[in-house]
């Protein structure tokens, strides 16, 4: 039995590893069910306290978590900042299934990239990114990447243009998350809000990812 495994962090950085100040939420479910944990939680039920029992008992009943880049990201930061840890038997990692790479031709794409490539939908990502937009037009943030765009460049050969609108993309998405996480907080965890269609869009959409490519 597979279970999709997603979380989002707070990070405002230009580092998806190193800039991450904690878990902001954990979403687990398929295409039908879904349910999110979150960090500022009232309600003992989705507190991430109760997402790591959670985890715990479909560990126990023998589900595998299944998620994209879910073994470069998520299990990564379950284990330092909730002290989850899922074993390696008990991982699928949607973004390296052969039939990806076959698709678009790369070995490495983001999950929209790959979710075109297998016919899914994806358009749960548009009004985030909309969101973000406000946030690249931000000069403190334009000075931001600019910085982090000389240092990939000089650290790995990227391009000016394409290291400052990676960071960019990085600080401007990170920011829109946060801020719409916050909202969501304030509202209560209302489902409604752009938050909460965020997160458990990517669920939706990286099990119907899974179910596509065989599993």
């Amino acid at each position: 039995m597979y279970c999709i495994i997603d979380i989002e962090t707070e990070n405002t950085g230009t580092d998806i590893m190193e800039d991450n100040k904690r878990i902001l939420s954990v979403q687990i479910g398929d295409d039908t069910i879904q349910n999110l944990y979150w960090a500022d939680s009232k309600n003992p039920q989705w507190t991430l306290k109760s997402a790591k029992k959670e985890i715990a008992s479909l560990l126990s009943q023998g589900v595998v978590f299944s998620g994209y880049n879910i073994k470069g990201f998520d299990v990564h930061f379950l284990k330092q900042f909730l002290g989850v840890e899922i074993p390696e038997a008990s991982i699928l990692d949607l973004c390296q299934s052969p039939r990806i790479t076959q698709s678009t031709g790369k070995n490495k794409v983001r999950l929209e990239e790959a979710c075109a490539a297998c016919g899914v939908k994806v358009t749960h990502k548009q009004r985030m990114n909309e969101k973000a937009k406000k946030y690249k037009s931000m000069e403190i943030h334009k000075e931001k990447a600019l910085a982090k765009a000389r240092e990939l460049v000089e650290n790995r050969g990227w391009s000016q243009d394409f290291s400052y609108n990676y960071a960019l993309d990085k600080i401007a998405g990170g920011n829109a998350i946060y801020d719409a996480y916050l909202e969501f907080v304030k509202s209560g965890g209302q489902k409604n809000t752009l938050f909460y269609e965020y997160a458990i869009g990517d669920v939706i959409s990286e099990y119907q990812l899974l179910k596509v490519l065989g599993y």
